[in-house]
């Protein structure tokens, strides 16, 4: 009695595993970045978000790593440019008392350096950005399953893979 129910209790989580699973790690896609000041993208011509286009970079793994360079490189960057911009600010406003003399020009000199390095490492940032976008481009699709190598082994044609869901979870993606 209690192995029935342990093997329908198996069979159903594997076929509503399989029902869930959104593998399309084989799917030839195409990512465009349509913004220039803007996070903007299009999958296959239809614009999307950066969620998808981050969940579509987890299957090219060289692609998924430049990018979350990328992303850090953007955060660095903001931190800069409000360093940067506090000090800009903290100068002006020290320098307009008369009794201040030319000590807040160095203020706005570092400052003003310290801006222009957000930026210069913001830029950085977009262009490892836009080459994961290149690296998925070319190398999309290209993934092959794994049908075995018909040397008799009857468990190399079974193939099972944990992948991102549509929803932002996580299935199991079987391939036989």
């Amino acid at each position: 009695m209690y192995m029935k129910i342990f093997y329908a209790l198996v069979l159903s989580l594997l076929l509503s595993s399989v029902a869930y699973a959104d593998f399309d790690g084989n799917e030839k896609h195409t990512i465009k970045n349509v913004g220039f000041f803007t996070n903007s993208y299009t999958v296959d011509g239809t614009e999307t978000d950066v969620d998808e286009v981050e969940r579509l970079l987890l299957y090219v793994p060289d692609a998924n790593e430049k990018w979350g360079t990328g992303k850090i490189l953007r955060y660095v960057s903001y931190g800069l440019g409000f360093a940067g911009g506090f000090i800009v600010g903290y100068s002006a406003v020290s320098g307009s008392n008369y009794d201040a003399g030319d000590d807040y020009k160095t203020g706005l000199f570092i400052g003003g350096g310290i801006v222009l390095a957000a930026i210069i490492v913001n830029r950085v940032g977009a262009s490892k950005r836009n080459g994961a976008i290149e690296i998925y481009n070319s190398e999309s699709g290209k993934q092959k399953a794994n049908f075995g190598d018909m040397s008799g082994n009857a468990f190399s044609a079974f193939n099972v893979q944990v992948a991102p869901t549509s929803q932002g979870g996580v299935g199991l993606a079987f391939n036989f």
